[in-house]
């Protein structure tokens, strides 16, 4: 009889240590949870925007997608977009651009519903960046350096005086001018809206310059090719120091922030600094696939798009609260 209670009692708490294992384990999956949103499945995200609180989606050849639902549910948009490799958006008050492979580029004043072309200019169609100033848009080109646009991309004006290379692969803007980042590695500065720029190259780079993104007075910029870093300046450029500590293997497809965290879609996984970029913590745990070309906040979540993986969304807490 003792022994038949001892065996109950001792059954009682291992089930009791294994139910309560078990909550624990649901907790901390639930805390590093990446959802998979609907409607991308299976599909490769190159870009991300937002527009009049609507989220956007660019793929490799399925055009362009919206969701109205905070990223839940995703659906086609993409009428009168006759080239569906969609490689960059920007977004101003009035329209949606979406810049292509072969067709240059699109805008859409409906909110993705129908597209037209805005080409009158552009000497090359390839575009691999878009930036708004104010009231102004500029395209970065494949072989023909980079345009400008004062009438919302009616018509375009050439503007690369003082960048020797043609090939601009990424473009931000900060309140101390336009930065752009070219094939050759080197990074320019325009304090006049694109009508002269002069170099703030990184030294010692050997690869293109992927992307560039401005954080109060950072600059962080990705280089990729032979040697994949990331650089970070706090005086506009003029002085670079190497800042990827933490990531696995630096070079970022794109950056983005929010509650003082900035988040960086890699090849090699997701990661988040909440030091202004000096350090990075991976938070790729749950993601099918750890590269990632896009990345956005449209607060409560934090949504990463990748290779043939669709959009994933998590919540923004999650992370910041887990550092």
């Amino acid at each position: 009889m003792k022994l038949s209670l001892i065996l109950l009692i001792l059954i009682a708490f291992i089930s009791c240590k294994k139910s309560l294992s078990s909550l624990e384990s649901g907790e901390e999956e639930a805390v590093t949870a990446w959802v998979n949103t609907n409607g991308l499945q299976g599909i490769t995200v190159t870009c991300l925007a937002k527009h009049n609180n609507n989220l956007f989606a660019g793929t490799s050849n399925r055009g362009i997608y919206w969701s109205t639902d905070n990223g839940a549910n995703w659906k086609p948009r993409k009428n009168g977009l006759t080239d569906t490799l969609v490689r960059t958006m920007v977004a101003n008050d009035k329209f949606l651009f979406a810049g292509t492979e072969k067709h240059g580029v699109f805008r859409s004043s409906d909110d993705g519903f129908t597209w037209e072309i805005s080409n009158n200019g552009i000497g090359n169609r390839k575009i691999l960046s878009l930036a708004v100033v104010d009231n102004y848009v500029f395209a970065g080109t494949m072989k023909n350096g980079i345009y400008r646009s004062s009438d919302q991309g009616s018509t375009w004006q050439w503007c690369g005086n003082g960048i020797p290379f043609s090939f601009i692969r990424s473009l931000a803007v900060s309140d101390s001018g336009i930065f752009a980042g070219t094939e050759d590695g080197g990074i320019y500065r325009s304090t006049d809206l694109g009508t002269t720029w002069n170099t703030v190259s990184i030294p010692n780079t050997s690869g293109w310059i992927s992307s560039l993104y401005i954080y109060g007075e950072t600059i962080l910029a990705s280089s990729e090719g032979i040697s994949s870093k990331v650089y970070r300046s706090t005086d506009l450029g003029i002085s670079w120091q190497k800042s990827d500590s933490g990531m696995s293997a630096p070079g970022v497809y794109a950056f983005t922030s929010a509650q003082s965290t900035i988040f960086a879609g890699t090849y090699w996984g997701f990661f988040f600094s909440t030091d202004n970029g000096v350090s990075w913590i991976e938070a790729s745990q749950g993601l099918p696939d750890k590269t990632i070309y896009a990345v956005i906040v449209d607060s409560p979540f934090v949504f990463a798009g990748g290779y043939a993986k669709g959009v994933w969304r998590r919540e923004l807490s999650q992370i910041l609260t887990n550092e």
